[in-house]
């Protein structure tokens, strides 16, 4: 297989030649093809043969096709490829929406999409319904061109589904370096996250006996260095920049695919997002999910950092939670279900007694092990202040008073073991709250 020079540790996963940290088996990724490039025109694609004398088409979002269409159609037409082309003039992310899209293009062999975020999870979603070939040309970064699943509502609850993994994914950095800088600065609040979630998912390891995989990490270690300390030159438009900001945004989603979950990529942190897409309705500032990720990566870091830097032997008191606090949250029907799934990391009574044995007789161990893969929180703050991207629940427009709800409630959501659980063991989650 060719080398992309743009590609990195990616380079090693597409050629099957990277190795899994914690059984040492070959890793294998389902994506045949991945491009990074500084002008995809110059590119002659694998994956072209899979198009040619075959029914195809487009699917894009009105404002990517604007930007990025008239380029994938002169590569296409470089590469020989016949097309149709549906714009998605209005789309809505929901599963009854893209199951009528499937089904008015289930007489083509294969979808080529022009987007990022909501369009390529519409197309994964038709493809597979389809049973489609799938090649993603992004417009912006998003870590949703990886994944197996997409997040749609359905009947107004958001749902996880199986969805298509592309064939093939193409980022051209000229159009990203022409990108709107919100869309950047957002693309690097969502992938500054990986110290947050790495002690997170290793300390619920440590407590809980979950399962965990440094590998996911251990593929963005290097980059994730560069981005902190050359954050600033995403907007200057530098390629290398841009390379590792798009290599780790493709390596969040692709973690997925190796773990066979999220916890590699959303932890405490994207529980407070969570709490806010849920619960601001109207309200809702229209924050990027990015930006809102990156405030709470902040957040979850300075617990993490005052937590496992203190002196003090970690013990956990007491917490008054109970199935009322879930139905005066989520309501009856869905208070039940959701307090359900979070007794798995709810310690009380004798469960409690022993989670603070263990952590008597062990303590000072996890912190050791734990201080190796957490980050001081200036120093993510300062790679995303350089980049001019919110720090702050006030960058958001976000109130005090609804981010500090987020703070508080965030860890009932789900049965992902956090620090934000340490925070409230401690009594000390109040010492995070905005003022």
């Amino acid at each position: 297989m060719k080398m992309g020079h743009y590609l990195g540790v990616i380079n090693r996963l597409l050629n099957g030649d990277y190795k899994n940290l914690s059984n040492n088996q070959t890793i294998n990724i389902p994506i045949k093809e991945i491009v990074i490039d500084k002008n995809i025109q110059n590119v002659k694609f694998d994956f072209t043969e899979k198009l040619s004398n075959k029914k195809n088409i487009i699917l894009a979002g009105k404002n990517s096709y604007q930007v990025f269409g008239d380029k994938v159609l002169s590569t296409l037409n470089n590469n020989n490829i016949d097309f149709d082309i549906k714009i998605l003039e209005r789309y809505e992310s929901t599963k009854d929406f893209a199951k009528e899209l499937a089904l008015s293009l289930n007489n083509y062999q294969n979808v080529i999409t022009i987007g990022s975020g909501s369009v390529i999870d519409i197309s994964k979603f038709v493809s597979k319904i389809n049973s489609q070939n799938l090649f993603v040309f992004c417009s912006s970064l998003s870590a949703a061109a990886t994944t197996s699943t997409v997040s749609l509502l359905n009947n107004g609850i958001k749902e996880s589904i199986s969805s298509k993994i592309p064939d093939a994914i193409v980022i051209d950095l000229e159009n990203l370096k022409n990108a709107p800088p919100r869309l950047l600065r957002s693309a690097l609040g969502d992938v500054l996250c990986r110290s947050t979630c790495q002690v997170d998912w290793l300390t619920s390891h440590l407590l809980l006996n979950t399962e965990y995989d440094e590998t996911p990490f251990a593929l963005q270690y290097e980059d994730e260095n560069f981005l902190l300390k050359n954050s600033k030159k995403i907007l200057q438009g530098d390629y290398n920049t841009l390379a590792a900001l798009s290599r780790m945004t493709l390596l969040n989603g692709i973690a997925a695919i190796i773990i066979n979950s999220t916890h590699a990529g959303s932890m405490g942190e994207h529980l407070i997002s969570h709490y806010i897409d849920m619960f601001m309705g109207d309200e809702h500032p229209n924050t990027l999910h990015g930006e809102q990720v990156g405030v709470a990566t902040l957040i979850v870091s300075k617990i993490q950092n005052q937590i496992i830097n203190s002196s003090s032997t970690l013990r956990f008191g007491e917490i008054d939670i109970d199935e009322r606090t879930f139905n005066d949250l989520f309501g009856s029907d869905l208070g039940a279900k959701m307090f359900n799934q979070f007794k798995s990391k709810y310690f009380y009574g004798k469960k409690r007694d022993s989670i603070n044995t263990l952590l008597k007789e062990n303590w000072e161990t996890f912190k050791t092990l734990l201080s190796k893969y957490m980050l001081p929180t200036e120093v993510i703050e300062n790679a995303l202040m350089e980049c001019g991207a919110c720090t702050t629940n006030k960058d958001l427009k976000i109130s005090d008073k609804f981010f500090n709800q987020a703070i508080q409630n965030s860890f009932l959501l789900r049965d992902r073991f956090s620090f934000i659980d340490i925070a409230h063991y401690t009594k000390t989650i109040e010492k995070y709250f905005a003022e």
